[in-house]
């Protein structure tokens, strides 16, 4: 893999640059560079660029310091490999391998234009890139907040879903309070049909006999009116005679007696059977009021029935939605571990990235005066490094593919939230309408039994 050459820039471009990165140099001193020029231009770059401040730079190593026998007369020294340390990686980071000491302490006009294009270079690449990051960043923030927001969310509606189950649960027992009472309407309707048909059948008898007994009375009064009309036709042809008169009129007399508590029974019997036949109508219009409700009951029923059927149905389907967020979640669960582990490891690349430029910065300074291992040991240190980047490339590429499904993920997660919502919204829209069929049931019951009362 070939390495990119930064392109080298004249006063024209360079000078502008600087100016605009804050960090001002003159053509004179480019073309005339000291250390007292260079040392607090590379000082702001590293400052500028890194974050790192002056006070970290000047603190010195106490671990360090503790190892010489004369401390105090290092601590310039320890400052200033400090400041080269973190100068050397920062160039090594923009494209210059090759940096040095001799850099700082005599500069020369050709290197320091190199240095200076590299700078510039990786500043324009790092404000570019800083952008995507600072995007990328709040983009993941957003996601985060959006997962927090959905698992408020999914809490509301396992609450609310809670308090449709309780109360479907009242509802139910409700509803078996009404089954009970149908029911015992239910034995109270047999038992009034039973007493029906039991004065039905005496009803009937009463009304044969009612018929009987004023048939007996109409012959009765025939053969009333037939003897009287006897009796004035005989009085018409005998002979009267006192005393046989007296004995035939009180014989008549008895016997008109007699025909009269005959009738008088039976005007008293067809009363009876009036009040009776009238007692049994009324029966009869009570038990037809009974049969109605018993009708308007079945039909309660019956609805009860659908309702339970269509809520065990909705139940079901909240079931199924909740089996399906819950492998939703796990999903979630498990793209959130692969974002960890790679986390993970991409830090501990660039871990051992920074263990092993380290390392390189101490071999560069070590052999410093033998170029020829110098540049051995630089390209060694380049193969790897491209080698680190090809992985952290890959690794981001991972990363970037990950959030991918995670945002695929989520936008599941969301339309599925978004069917759960109109499922149970479509179940509060039915439950609604059983509640409001149910009051309109019992607001007819209860008129129906004013009624009958």
């Amino acid at each position: 893999m070939a390495q990119y050459s930064f392109p080298i820039l004249e006063n024209d471009e360079l000078l502008p640059c600087m100016e605009e990165m804050e960090l001002p140099i003159t053509a004179a001193q480019m073309a005339k560079p000291t250390y007292d020029v260079v040392g607090p231009l590379f000082e702001s770059v590293l400052i500028s660029l890194t974050g790192i401040t002056r006070e970290e730079l000047n603190q010195p190593l106490f671990a360090a310091i503790d190892a010489f026998e004369y401390p105090e007369l290092h601590d310039e020294s320890i400052a200033a490999r400090n400041f080269f340390r973190h100068l050397a990686k920062l160039m090594s980071a923009c494209g210059v391998k090759d940096f040095g000491m001799k850099d700082i302490h005599k500069p020369e006009p050709a290197r320091l234009r190199r240095h200076l294009s590299a700078i510039i270079n990786f500043a324009k690449f790092r404000e570019e890139k800083l952008v995507v990051y600072s995007e990328m960043s709040a983009e993941l923030d957003a996601l985060v907040e959006e997962q927090q927001r959905l698992q408020e969310l999914l809490a509301q509606k396992e609450a609310e879903k809670q308090r449709m189950l309780d109360e479907r649960a009242a509802q139910q027992e409700e509803a078996s309070g009404v089954l009970a009472e149908v029911s015992e309407l239910t034995g109270q309707n047999q038992a009034l049909n039973k007493q029906f048909m039991a004065l039905a059948g005496e009803v009937k008898g009463l009304k044969a006999q009612c018929n009987s007994l004023a048939d007996a009375a109409q012959a009765e009064k025939f053969e009333l009116l037939a003897a009287k009309q006897e009796n004035d036709r005989l009085n018409d042809q005998i002979v009267q005679s006192p005393e046989k008169f007296q004995r035939s009129l009180a014989e008549l007399t008895s016997a008109v007696e007699a025909e009269r508590g005959v009738v008088e029974d039976t005007d008293r019997a067809c009363s009876d059977a009036m009040a009776r036949q009238e007692m049994v109508g009324k029966v009869d219009k009570e038990v037809g009021k009974c049969l109605e409700l018993m009708a308007e009951l079945e039909t309660a029923v019956a609805t009860k029935k659908q309702h339970s059927r269509t809520a065990k149905e909705l139940r079901e389907a909240i079931s199924g939605a909740q089996l399906d967020a819950g492998d939703l979640e796990q999903t979630q669960t498990h793209l959130r571990r692969q974002l960890a582990t790679l986390s993970d490891r991409i830090k501990r690349l660039e871990s051992q990235a920074a263990v092993k430029k380290e390392a390189m910065e101490s071999s560069i300074e070590e052999q410093l005066r033998d170029k020829e291992a110098v540049q051995a040991e630089n390209a060694a240190q380049q193969a790897l490094c491209l080698q680190h980047e090809a992985e952290t490339r890959a690794i981001t590429e991972k990363s970037s593919e990950l959030r991918v499904h995670h945002q695929a993920a989520v936008a599941a997660l969301l339309a599925r939230y978004q069917q759960l919502r109109s499922e149970v919204g479509s179940y509060n829209k039915t439950l609604q309408a059983v509640m409001a069929g149910q009051q309109q049931q019992d607001a007819g019951s209860g008129r129906a039994g004013r009624d009958q009362q």
